[in-house]
């Protein structure tokens, strides 16, 4: 096989996921009858499984119905950081914003951290789960001014934030910031635990049921295929 053969091949193969392909397929059932429930959930990700997760605690009769399988699709192709730092966001926020709502930004994620952190420690998730500083870094000088009114703006909303000038890496940069108690984790063994979990306490999950259309009357109703 010649080089240039090879490296076709490679790039016109689609990717995969790793946390796809190191965690067991889901078998949930189609639905195929109507079903009563108090609360339906359109989307198996983790948005719909947290959500189920949640209102199931309350006391509500939940059904989450996936088109395809269950944490298969944006949620099985993420780079699996749970971190309120994605690029050199809240000096931009609080100017447009304001600064009350770059604050209210910053709180629910840093929130969203530690309930990831909380459900796996009372679930005893195993998911890769760990806690790690994150950063934001330059090799370019024209960048440095940027990255420094950047913590200025991330500590003012009370993020641990910090100015550096050597990050972990193998090589030199210029200016660097770290988040620190970030983390990272799979994101499907973390669901599929969730999961199995609200499902033995009553959720109903229906996999391959495509939801169509919502008729409104005295009571909601999802239409599926």
């Amino acid at each position: 096989m010649s080089n240039r053969k090879f490296v076709n091949e490679i790039f016109n193969t689609p990717p995969k996921s790793y946390w796809i392909d190191s965690t067991a397929e889901t078998n949930y059932p189609a639905l195929d009858k109507n079903i009563n429930v108090d609360i339906a959930i359109i989307g198996g990700g983790i948005v719909g499984i947290t959500a189920a997760y949640l209102l199931q605690k309350e006391g509500f009769k939940v059904a989450v119905i996936e088109a395809n399988k269950i944490a298969h699709g944006t949620s099985a192709h993420t780079t699996a950081k749970i971190t309120s730092q994605h690029g050199l966001i809240y000096n931009n926020l609080k100017k447009q914003m304001g600064e009350d709502k770059a604050k209210q930004y910053a709180e629910a994620n840093e929130s969203a951290i530690r309930f990831i952190e909380n459900t796996v420690k009372e679930n005893n998730i195993d998911c890769d789960f760990s806690l790690k500083s994150a950063y934001i870094y330059t090799k370019d000088n024209n960048y440095i001014k940027a990255i420094e009114d950047e913590v200025d703006a991330a500590k003012s909303l009370g993020i641990d934030a910090y100015y550096m000038k050597e990050i972990p890496l193998p090589f030199t940069v210029k200016a660097a910031i770290r988040f620190d108690n970030q983390a990272q984790f799979h994101p499907r063994k973390y669901l599929l635990a969730i999961s199995n979990e609200i499902s033995n306490k009553g959720v109903k999950i229906f996999e391959n049921t495509r939801a169509v259309d919502i008729e409104e009357g005295d009571e909601l109703s999802v239409v599926t295929e």
